[in-house]
């Protein structure tokens, strides 16, 4: 496993050749000083980019309707759908959809057990969501937001799954709990484990053939 990037963390967001991050530069006088950055998977380059470009790759083309509307910019989950649209969540589990012009559509609450969502991503045109405290994973309706499915509860193979990572088929979760990334097949729902760590995990991303993860001290690549 080879460090990235060490300090404090706030989000890993995927782009076609990298990601982008935010994390915390400073501390003045209680105020926090967050900066933005960007990596090259295949060279492993860091270089420091403006807020607008981090926003233009979480929220895309919406992301100046996206930042009024949301409470916190990057604390707030987003999945940009192939339709144009903008699909938020924020920490508290309100939810909007924003249409490509950046009118809200809907808007609700998503929560379980009084739980909202940890993290969401998007499979075959439905929302999934981590929830950390309930160890569920849940398949929402994009139309209706109905619950659909359910896996894990009492008996779960997840630990306060935190991060929420879909591609082809599969989900990585990243599970604060136990350390560990574990491996979901949505079209079988078969459940395993896939790597372990000596530090909490907090999300994960693919980019090609190059896997990142969060941990509690930075950015790593394994």
């Amino acid at each position: 496993m080879q460090k990235i990037f060490e300090g404090k963390v706030y989000d890993m967001i995927k782009k076609p050749d990298g990601l982008v991050f935010s994390y915390l530069e400073d501390v003045i006088d209680e105020n926090v000083l967050v900066k933005f950055k960007m990596l090259d998977a295949k060279s492993g380059i860091i270089t420091d980019i403006a807020k607008n470009v981090y926003l233009l790759t979480k929220f895309g083309s919406n992301y100046k309707p996206a930042v009024n509307l949301c409470d916190n910019f990057i604390t707030v989950k987003a999945i940009n759908l192939p339709s144009g649209k903008l699909f938020l969540c924020e920490k508290s589990g309100n939810c909007y959809l924003l249409d490509s012009d950046g009118s809200v559509l809907w808007n609700g609450i998503i929560i379980y057990h009084e739980d909202p969502p940890s993290d969401i991503a998007l499979y075959d045109n439905c929302v999934w969501a981590s929830f950390d405290k309930s160890n569920v994973l849940i398949r929402f309706n994009i139309v209706s937001m109905r619950e659909e499915l359910r896996i894990g509860g009492e008996k779960s193979p997840f630990c306060r799954p935190k991060g929420l990572f879909i591609e082809g088929n599969t989900a990585i979760v990243s599970n604060v709990g136990s350390k560990s990334l574990t491996k979901v097949n949505l079209s079988t729902y078969a459940v395993s484990e896939y790597y372990e760590f000596t530090q909490s995990v907090k999300s994960y991303i693919k980019v090609g053939v190059y896997e990142f993860v969060l941990l509690e001290n930075g950015i790593f690549s394994f």
